[in-house]
């Protein structure tokens, strides 16, 4: 597929934030709009990236786009390369949550989260503690055709409580 300028600008742009665990690999709303909106909605209509919203416990909420699979896919084929934890405070139950939920946000079958259904097989008071202490984010993804997933990932604080335990 042959991506004009512009939509090799945004896809670039994008790939950029994978790495940076603030953003959770998604590039903000507000660093997006530098770029103009025709680019990023053949993008989206192509599938190549997605409209990602991350819900924090404290009730903010981070709007941006996201790399798919297939933009990655995409990104390999052009040649474009982006190139001590303290112990857990966290109960054995809640690690076992926070290891699934890893496997799940690797995975491409499920738009890399826990989707809302699988989440209600947990314990419901363990899963709402680790989502209000922070090492679970709700993600809502826009996908191309209007269709709209609820789910969960895995923040970056939860990967440091899981990469101290010896789980992974």
């Amino acid at each position: 597929m042959l991506l004009t300028t512009p939509q090799s600008v945004v896809l670039k742009a994008v790939a950029q934030f994978q790495k940076i665990e603030k953003y959770h690999g998604t590039m903000p709303r507000k660093h997006a709009l530098a770029y103009g909106d025709d680019a990023i909605e053949e993008l989206v209509a192509q599938g190549l990236v997605e409209w990602a919203k991350f819900t924090y416990g404290c009730g903010k909420q981070l709007k941006g786009l996201r790399l798919t699979v297939k933009g990655q896919r995409e990104l390999d084929l052009a040649g474009i390369g982006l190139d001590g934890p303290r112990p857990s405070e966290l109960a054995y139950e809640h690690l076992l949550i926070l290891q699934d939920l890893y496997h799940f946000c690797r995975m491409p079958r499920y738009r890399r989260m826990m989707p809302e259904k699988k989440s209600r097989h947990y314990l419901a008071s363990d899963f709402e503690d680790l989502v209000s202490r922070g090492y679970i984010l709700k993600v809502r993804l826009k996908a191309e055709g209007g269709a709209t997933h609820k789910g969960f990932v895995i923040s970056s604080k939860g990967e440091r409580a899981l990469g101290a335990s010896t789980l992974v």
